[in-house]
């Protein structure tokens, strides 16, 4: 169990940072203990350092004039978008580290359509059809992927959109059902780069 192993993270930083699977799936055999949950713990583990590199980051570079889907600092997708303030700016966030970054309403991070006829979303509804809570799930129809949505005054911190990724997982479980999944079946040469930017034209600021 790996809960009664030993395991040497300080060894298992750097694979745990570039998620390199292959070698903690070999660290988890030679244990005894199971691949992903070994995975999940050195994620964990590494997270602080990721929050205070991006934080770092931001202290540097314009986070906001990055115009690819996945994060600019861990290269994770994102799993939240916050709809901040009264004019609902949205903000791509990477759970890994924290990240966050603008991005167009009408635009999907994964396969970078901005065809509005494939672009929808999912909530929740009364019994009258009225949308319930704060949060919704934006889906694209070309790719099948999704982005969770969460209304937002200001950004949350990292912690919190760690707490806000767990307290909606009732809607990954709704896009699931629904057939959509994060990412969506994205071409790797082209994935998260919007087709303005393949294009060669810059997305609005």
């Amino acid at each position: 169990m790996l809960a009664r192993a030993t395991v040497d993270v300080a060894r298992l930083v750097v694979p745990a940072l570039e998620d390199d699977r292959d070698v903690v799936a070999r660290e988890a055999n030679a244990l005894g203990v199971d691949a992903t949950a070994l995975g999940e713990l050195l994620q964990l583990a590494v997270q602080p350092a990721l929050w205070e590199a991006a934080v770092q980051a931001r202290a540097v570079v314009d986070l906001d004039r990055w115009d690819r889907g996945f994060c600019p600092l861990c290269g994770s997708w994102p799993a939240l978008a916050e709809l901040v303030g009264p004019e609902r700016r949205r903000v791509l966030r990477c759970v890994r580290c924290g990240s966050g970054w603008s991005w167009l309403v009408l635009l999907c991070p994964y396969c970078g359509t901005d065809d509005h006829r494939e672009l929808g979303s999912l909530a929740e509804t009364d019994a009258g059809g009225r949308t319930r809570g704060i949060a919704s799930v934006d889906t694209c129809e070309r790719c099948r992927g999704y982005v969770k949505a969460v209304a937002a005054f200001t950004s949350y911190s990292a912690p919190r959109i760690v707490a806000e990724d767990v307290a909606t997982l009732d809607l990954d479980v709704a896009a699931g059902e629904a057939g959509y999944r994060r990412p969506g079946d994205v071409d790797p040469a082209v994935a998260g780069i919007p087709r303005l930017v393949r294009e060669g034209r810059a997305l609005p600021g």
